[in-house]
């Protein structure tokens, strides 16, 4: 997947592995020390690309674009200025990063293809649903292959997050463990860990990050590399594995509701060029504006009425974001059917903590850090076994 800060990375080719090994160890650097990326020859698939990165955000679609090989809309619920940070790695068929922003955030989107994908937060805070169930301190999100990430993230956020694919996670899990790994990564989206065994994940997890910001080397060698993705693969097996019963649903209906919640988000984002009303939103979902309102405050927390504002106003800020030399604010919030200016200005200056004439004029950037500070700079987990 291109990214658009390419510039920041140090790329190191692996190629003519010899048989037997996942790749040679002739390589050339270019660019900057400290992120770098990494190709791999495989001897079962095709090119992989490897990173490691780390990147400070302060907008919530750029932060969404941000992750590599992911395809993701980020909603923001709660007024004021976004930070985040995403510190990201990715060795072969697997992918680690850690995650944190500090406002609400409907999350919507895809992880690569063919992936199971693992989750534990760092830290929790109230109100954060994945998948329709509540995030709790120990925790472990899961995602099937091919299934939609739906995450309403607490009003702090940080995450541990591995995306591992599908094929060398089912090899694994029959040739080391003897195990079915979807049977058992099937029983919910959402699952919980013992208070040791979730401290266990995040200390691998995290001792995997510190070692390679360390050593960025690890990455440069067959060795070291693979054992970097055992090291992971293993830890998320250990993890699936030590799971108790899945979590029981603590809202009545939230996964129908949710189903709601995305097909109004798709046809207002369908029909934005009539800017639809929440009466638009109940003929055309065959809903009372009652049973409507109940089942945004049950997914999101907020009324249709803000919802259908705030898609829109992401729609105007997103165009702000690429607008060019003949962009104006006008037009945009026209386009995105605000016909009051000052209100328009009022609405997006409380959301997102600035006027739409500085997003314009002065668009915020993505801004990659050094990975040798990347990750003392956050707090770190909860190691305590």
């Amino acid at each position: 997947m291109p990214n658009r800060y390419s510039d920041a990375f140090v790329t190191i080719d692996l190629c003519s592995a010899p048989p037997g090994s996942m790749q040679s160890n002739v390589y050339e650097k270019t660019g900057v020390a400290g992120v770098g990326t990494l190709k791999i020859h495989s001897a079962i698939d095709s090119l992989h690309t490897s990173t490691i990165r780390c990147l400070v955000t302060e907008d919530p679609l750029q932060h969404a674009d941000s992750l590599p090989m992911w395809s993701q809309d980020y909603l923001q619920l709660t007024p004021g200025r976004f930070r985040g940070r995403i510190v990201e790695m990715s060795c072969g068929p697997v992918q680690l990063f850690r995650e944190n922003m500090d406002q609400v955030i409907d999350e919507t989107g895809y992880p690569r293809a063919s992936s199971y994908t693992f989750g534990v937060p760092v830290t929790v805070h109230q109100d954060g649903y994945w998948q329709a169930q509540q995030v709790h301190q120990d925790s472990l999100l899961t995602l099937m292959p091919g299934e939609e990430l739906h995450f309403r993230t607490p009003r702090v956020s940080d995450i541990f997050v591995t995306v591992i694919d599908a094929n060398t996670l089912h090899s694994h899990a029959e040739l080391i463990l003897g195990e079915d790994v979807a049977s058992i990564a099937t029983r919910s989206q959402m699952q919980t860990l013992s208070a040791s065994a979730a401290a266990r994940y995040r200390r691998v997890l995290h001792e995997v990050m510190c070692c390679v910001q360390s050593a960025p080397e690890v990455l440069q060698h067959a060795a070291s590399s693979k054992a970097v993705t055992e090291s992971i693969i293993n830890a998320s097996l250990t993890a699936l594995l030590s799971t108790s019963e899945p979590n029981k649903r603590s809202r009545g209906g939230h996964s129908i509701h949710r189903a709601i919640v995305e097909r109004a988000r798709q046809y207002i984002l369908t029909n934005r060029d009539i800017a639809p009303s929440v009466s638009d939103l109940s003929i055309h979902l065959k809903m009372s504006r009652r049973g409507l309102h109940h089942a945004f405050m049950n997914v999101l927390g907020i009324s249709p009425v803000t919802f259908l504002r705030y898609v829109r106003l992401h729609g105007a800020r997103k165009d702000l974001l690429h607008g060019g030399a003949d962009a104006s604010v006008s037009c945009i919030a026209c386009k995105w059917g605000f016909w009051h200016l000052g209100m328009f200005s009022t609405y997006y200056k409380a959301l997102f903590g600035e006027s739409p004439s500085s997003t314009l004029k002065n668009p915020p950037q993505v801004r990659p850090e050094p990975w040798a500070s990347s990750i003392g700079a956050l707090p770190p987990p909860d190691l305590c076994a």
